[in-house]
Order: structure tokens, then C-alpha cells, then sequence
């Protein structure tokens, strides 16, 4: 219920978010909102925000920004609603095509093939060459033959400068290398000649048709001149989507030729040069993550460097739209080595991004028992570190998604050297596996019970009876099996840190004096108004009125005569609604204590304590008034009222103040003038 709660209220959060994005026209804002909710939430928004989409489509691709098209080609990609909802079929392939050519242009080979597919029918219905000379360019990832356009090439009009038609520009075609001998020159005249996307689509294809001993030097060259460019763009101030390219370069360069030492250093560097571009510790967009992550894997590969790169990476946090390509980057890393921030970081991320998810992947599972086995201290260090709101975070998620052996463990090696603040919060981990225990005995029940149906409709009902006794059916349920074996092992430690826990304690208590130990024990924890009162209900609620009444005779018997600490009890119990029959008896001593302390206190919580009394029937008397009901006529009554006798000669009248202190009188003892 926990993990189900805090999954809906993410949702609602993302949500406002889009919608008021969408309001200012920030479109970047929009869909970083947008894409994190589950597609049936996004058919509010989606109408509107695809107008917005296709409007900033044809913006920048007017300004020729293409870079920007490529970032938009991978929304689209994510959401093809953003181009087709709410479009006519000539609007969804407008805005379809320049986000095909901007994922070409950014070797983006595979998602440029994907946005086509819709475009496919109308190109080869009303454009067959053309059609044809776009698909032999994809397939061939930007490097199509001659032959293969020559068709469409021939049907090109005549020069024209009139109209703005140029010649096509005469490149040098150049060999690939032969031999180690010829990879320098080739790769720096390619280098020099083509633009860098083309230059590294030709470098990866000549190495993956050479030798293994050339393929090895095309990739170690490929790899500096791919870190040199990267320095170069970022010298110029250009942003995170322009240093993806040869980023991704100098990243294949590592993998494919094995780690290489002569790119150790430039990796390095070029993760350094990446990382201090960040605008913050936090990366939400997928163009800031990418460049950053596949340097990060690339260098991870020496050794020398995953110290470092662990440290760097454990440092950021990533959300929304970075968030696949970061698990992606965790899973590799935590392969590699254990380390209790990185897990911490990977688990956070993971929990984000799939909050309806029942179980954690097999990666991170390991990752923590890992971590328990040999590096305890280091969770503990994360744990006792982290900020409050993320510490509890990672609390739920490990209890609601690992398996319950593991949590058990995760717990025990951290609560010895945890801080009181920190085994409170342990203690919802102990809550959490209970509640899970519970669910799983539930659904072997309501399993037995489904099985009695005799067809669909009968099971529906059967669900529908019983779906709202569910919950209370569940949070009352004795434990059973594990959850009793795990209320065992945790009972002793985490008993005073919930009420929760106090009323597991009363389910499984076998005797009225046991329960009352465990009553004794919380209220030594919590000596206040809440706990005494939580006490009262929880053993209200397990049918033992006999230790309520004696744990509101303790309650009472400590504030005896105090007039502000039972005016704090009696708000304390009027604040919790706890039944009139425990309720009262803290009024009745309220108000008499009230009565027999002058001059009054005027206190806020005194007044507020003597009008909720008051609401309840309780009102101060005169300490000499009768408290049995009339019994005499009016008359005698005016009669005895006439007979008083005068002061005696040189007697004084009684002054106010001498008179006696007014007593506290319950709605069970009658009116009483006051």
C-alpha cells in the first residue's frame, strides 16, 4: 500500500507538471513531464501537446536546427502520439520526415529506420524512386552505393541557379586502409575531408571489414581524433547534444578494440570535460546522459580509471527522460565492483523509474547482498548520510521489491551501528516485509475462496463482496509461517518504534499479562498523550477493555491534580476521536482539578480543553450545591430562601473570593447551577 501510494502521487505530481508546462509553452518541460507517466495518463494532454510538438517541428526546422530535430526525433520515438494525435495524415508525414533525416544526420541509424516506417506507404504510392533512395540510405546507414541512387539521382532537375539548384559536391572516395602502414593517412584524410558523422560511419565500417590487426589501429586512431573533436566543440561552448557524437565514437573505440591503453588517458579526460559541462548534479535529459554514460562504461573498462568513474557517477542523480540510459550504465558498473553509494544511487533510479514494479532485477538484488556480505559498514555509512526524504525512499523500495531473506539480512547488519533516528526508519523495512506476509497469506485465502466459484460471474462477485473488507481483513490478520518467523527475529527491536508494531504484539500475545509487557514497554517509549491514547485503542480493538482501563488508570494516575497536562490530554484524546468511555473519565479529572485550583489558568490549551469538555456535557459547580435531584416544591424552597438569617452584629459579609471553590460536575451527575 505504501509502494502503491507513493506511485500515485508521483503520478499527480508529473502530471501538474506537464500541464503547467504546457501552459507556459515550454515545450522541453512538457514532454520531460509528459514521457514519465504511463501512456493512459498521457491522453489528457496529449492532443494539445502534439499541436505544440509539430509547431516546434516545423520552428526548427526552418531555422535548420538540427541538432534540436535529432533531440525531438527521440521524443517522437518514445511517443509517436506527440506527431499523429490529432493530425491530418499530410500534418503526421510534415512532421515525420525532417525527424527522419535529423536522426540520419545524427547516425542515429536504428530510430531513423523506425520514424520511416510511417512514411513508407505514401513515399512509395506517390514517390517510388525517391522512396527507394531513402530506404537503400537507411539500410545503408547514411553510405549507399552509387547503383543503388543512380535511378533517383538521374531524375534530379537541371542545374538551375535561378531556382537555387546546385551541383551535387564531388567527393574524393577514398580506399580503405590495406595494412597498418596506410590507417594513418587514410583515417586523417577522412577525418579532414568528411563531416564528422560520415567520418565516423566510415571509420566503424572499415574497421569492421579489415583485419584484426588493423581493425586494432583504426580504432586506437579513430579513438583520438574522436577525443579531439570532442575537446574542440566543447572549447567552442557548443552543449551536451553536440559532444554525443564523439563521445559515442571514443566510446566504441574503447569497446571494439579491447580497452586500449593509449585511450585510457583521453577517455578519462573526455569524461572529466563531459561531467564539469553539467549545469548541475542532477541529469533529467536524455542529451546530457548519453555522452556522459557511454564515456563512463568506455572508461570503466581500465581498471586504473573505475575507481574514479565509480566516484564520479555516484555523485550525480539521475531522473525523467536519462533515466534508461543511466540504469544501463549501473548494471555495467556494479558488475564490476560493489560499492554502497553507486547501488544506493542504481536502486533510487530503478524504483523511479518502474514504481509499479513487484520485484527488483536480479542485478540489483545481488548488488546488495553483496554489499551485506562484504561491505556492511558502507551501507551504513550511505544510510546514515543520505537525506532524509532519499534514505526513506530506498527503505521502502528495498522492502517492498527485494526478497524478504535479504531485507531480513540488510537490516540486521545495519541496525547495530545505526542512530535512534535510523532504526526508526529500519522499522519500516520490519513494517513493509509484515504487510507483504500478510498479502501473500491474503491471497492464498482469497485463492481458496475463488476456487469455490462456479463460473466468471460468480468470481466477480465474490471479488466485489469482499474487495473493500480487504485491507482491514489484512492489517488484522494473525501471522502465519515466515511473517511469524520474521515478527520473531524483529519484535524485540523494533516493538517501541510503531504502534503497529504494539498491536502485532497484543495478535500474538498468549496471555493478558504478556500483552500488557508490550504495552508497558511502547508507553516507556512513548510517556505522552499519543502513546497512552494509541495504547487505549489498541487494546480497544483486541477485545481487552480490562489493560485499556488500566492503562488509562496509569494515564491518569501520572497527571493527577495538573491542571495544563490533563488539558493537553483531554485535546490529545479529543484530537484522536478516541471513544467517550475513555474520553470522559479524562474530562471528569480535567474539570475537577480545573475546579479546585484558583485562581484559574488561562492557558490556550486549558480553554480549549474546558470548551471541548463543555461540548461533552461537563460543567464546574458550586462546591456546596446538592447533587441529588429536586426533591422539595418551589415553595418550600422560596420559603427556606426567605428564613436566612442576617449576619451577626460586627460580622463582615463573606466576601467572593472566601466562598468556596466550585467543583467539576459530569453529564451523569445531572444540571447543576454553576
Amino acid at each position: 500500500m505504501v509502494k502503491h501510494d507513493r506511485t500515485g502521487r508521483q503520478h499527480r505530481q508529473w502530471l501538474e507538471e506537464a500541464r503547467k508546462y504546457q501552459k507556459r509553452g515550454d515545450l522541453e518541460g512538457m514532454l520531460s513531464a509528459l514521457l514519465r507517466l504511463p501512456p493512459p495518463l498521457r491522453e489528457e494532454l496529449l492532443p494539445s501537446g502534439a499541436a505544440l510538438f509539430r509547431q516546434a517541428v516545423r520552428e526548427q526546422q526552418r531555422r535548420g536546427s538540427w541538432r534540436t530535430l535529432s533531440t525531438l526525433a527521440v521524443r517522437v520515438d518514445a511517443e509517436p502520439g506527440l506527431v499523429e494525435r490529432g493530425a491530418t495524415p499530410e500534418e503526421a508525414s510534415a512532421t515525420y520526415w525532417p525527424l527522419v533525416w535529423a536522426a540520419g544526420r545524427a547516425c542515429d541509424w536504428e530510430r531513423a529506420r523506425r520514424l520511416w516506417q510511417p512514411l513508407t506507404g505514401p513515399a512509395r504510392a506517390h514517390a517510388p524512386l525517391l522512396a527507394e533512395a531513402m530506404e537503400d540510405w537507411l539500410s545503408s546507414e547514411g553510405s549507399p552505393t552509387p547503383e543503388l541512387i543512380a535511378s533517383a539521382l538521374e531524375r534530379l532537375p537541371p542545374v538551375d541557379s535561378l531556382l537555387g539548384i546546385e551541383p551535387p559536391n564531388q567527393r574524393v572516395s577514398l580506399p580503405p586502409p590495406r595494412s597498418l602502414e596506410e590507417v594513418e593517412g587514410a583515417l586523417l584524410s577522412l577525418y579532414s575531408l568528411e563531416p564528422f558523422p560520415v567520418f565516423a560511419g566510415r571509420a566503424e565500417t572499415w574497421a569492421r571489414a579489415a583485419p584484426a590487426e588493423v581493425a586494432q589501429a583504426i580504432w586506437e586512431l579513430a579513438g583520438q581524433l574522436a577525443a579531439r573533436e570532442l575537446w574542440l566543440r566543447a572549447a567552442e561552448g557548443k552543449g551536451h547534444t553536440a559532444l554525443s557524437e564523439p563521445a559515442s565514437l571514443l566510446a566504441r573505440a574503447v569497446r571494439e578494440g579491447g580497452a586500449p591503453e593509449v585511450l585510457s588517458a583521453p577517455t578519462v579526460q573526455a569524461l572529466r570535460v563531459v561531467a564539469t559541462g553539467l549545469a548541475q548534479t542532477v541529469v533529467s535529459r536524455l542529451e546530457d546522459a548519453e555522452p556522459l554514460c557511454a564515456l563512463a562504461q568506455a572508461a570503466t573498462l581500465q581498471p586504473s580509471a573505475q575507481a574514479w568513474v565509480v566516484q564520479a557517477v555516484s555523485g550525480l542523480r539521475f531522473e525523467g527522460a536519462a533515466l534508461p540510459r543511466a540504469l544501463g550504465l549501473y548494471q555495467e558498473l556494479l558488475t564490476r565492483t560493489a560499492n554502497a553509494p553507486l547501488w544506493a544511487r542504481a536502486f533510487l533510479a530503478w524504483c523511479e523509474q518502474n514504481p509499479e514494479a513487484p520485484n527488483a532485477p536480479g542485478w540489483l538484488q545481488e548488488g546488495l547482498g553483496q554489499l551485506v556480505a562484504t561491505e556492511p559498514s558502507s551501507l551504513l555509512s550511505w544510510l546514515g548520510g543520505a537525506e532524509p526524504s532519499e534514505r526513506m525512499e530506498l527503505i521502502e523500495c528495498v522492502a517492498s521489491a527485494c526478497a524478504p531473506d535479504l531485507v531480513e539480512s540488510w537490516v540486521d547488519v545495519c541496525w547495530e551501528g545505526a542512530s535512534e533516528e535510523l532504526r526508526r526508519e529500519l522499522s519500516e523495512a520490519v513494517r513493509i516485509l509484515l504487510d507483504r506476509s500478510r498479502m501473500k497469506q491474503g491471497g492464498r485465502q482469497l485463492e481458496q475462496l475463488l476456487r469455490g466459484a462456479r463460473n466468471i460471474e460468480d468470481a466477480e462477485r465474490m471479488l466485489m463482496e469482499v474487495e473493500g473488507a480487504m485491507e482491514q481483513v489484512y492489517s488484522s490478520m494473525k501471522l502465519t509461517g515466515d511473517g511469524l518467523r520474521i515478527w520473531r527475529r524483529f519484535a524485540p527491536r523494533v516493538l517501541t518504534y510503531q504502534v503497529e508494531f504494539l498491536e502485532e504484539a497484543v495478535r500474538q500475545a498468549s496471555s493478558d499479562a504478556e500483552a500488557w509487557d508490550a504495552a508497558v514497554r511502547y508507553l516507556e517509549a512513548h510517556p505522552g498523550n499519543t502513546g497512552h491514547i494509541e495504547a487505549i485503542r489498541t487494546m480497544e480493538l483486541s477485545g481487552l477493555e480490562a489493560l485499556a482501563k488500566r492503562i488509562l488508570e496509569r494515564w491518569l494516575e501520572r497527571r493527577a491534580a495538573h491542571v495544563q497536562a490533563l488539558a493537553e490530554a483531554v485535546v490529545a484524546a479529543g484530537r484522536m476521536n478516541t471513544p467517550c468511555k475513555y474520553l470522559h473519565p479524562v474530562m471528569e479529572a480535567f474539570m475537577r482539578a480545573l475546579a479546585e485550583q484558583l485562581p484559574a489558568l488561562h492557558a490556550p490549551v486549558v480553554e480549549q480543553a474546558r470548551a471541548l469538555a463543555h461540548e461533552h456535557g461537563f460543567r464546574l459547580r458550586k462546591r456546596g450545591a446538592s447533587r441529588k435531584k429536586k426533591a422539595a416544591s418551589t415553595p418550600a424552597r422560596r420559603a427556606s430562601r426567605s428564613k436566612k438569617k442576617p449576619a451577626a452584629k460586627g460580622t463582615a459579609p463573606r466576601k467572593e473570593s472566601e466562598r468556596s471553590p466550585p467543583k467539576a460536575v459530569s453529564p451523569e451527575e445531572g444540571e447543576e447551577s454553576s
